[in-house]
Order: C-alpha cells, then structure tokens, then sequence
C-alpha cells in the first residue's frame, strides 16, 4: 500500500464486500444508548462505561470498516470502540 488513505479504501471494499459487523450483517447492534458495559482496552485493563452514542461517519473510517460503532462516556468520547471490546456491566 502506497499510502493511508490507500489503506482505508482497501478496508473499506473488503467491509462492504464480506459485511461482518452489525448492522450492515443484518445483525442489530448489541448494546444501545444509556447501557452499563465494562470496556476492555488492547492491554487488558477494564473500564465501567455507559454507552454515550454510535459512531456513524460521513466518510471513509478505517474505525468503522474495522466494527468501531460505539461512543463511550469516557476521557475520550469522540474515539469509537468495537463490539467485541465490549461486555454488559451486570453489576450497574
């Protein structure tokens, strides 16, 4: 790949071609605004967070073709999360 924005068409085509995360699978989303989840992030530490809303870009998302679709109540609430980091907080 020659550049980034080269890198975020190619992920881009293969997410609309194979569809593996909901909602474009037909699958709904898991969780919805307002639940109690516990994130946990590529290192292992966990964090109790509500979801905040769903990131819904205008544009190209390397995020989104990657299954980010979750805006959390956190430090950073602008930066979109996947399903899979995600998990029902039972205890909230």
């Amino acid at each position: 790949m020659s550049s980034h924005h080269d890198y975020i068409i190619e992920i881009t085509a293969q997410h609309d071609a194979l569809k593996p995360f909901a909602p474009e699978n037909g699958q709904p989303l898991r969780f919805k605004i307002g639940d109690a989840v516990i994130y946990t992030n590529e290192y292992g530490a966990r964090f109790r967070r509500r979801v905040a809303g769903f990131y819904q870009p205008a544009g190209l998302s390397g995020l989104y073709a990657r299954g980010a679709r979750y805006l959390l109540d956190s430090s950073s609430p602008w930066m979109p999360v996947s399903e899979s980091s995600l998990r029902p907080d039972d205890s909230a």
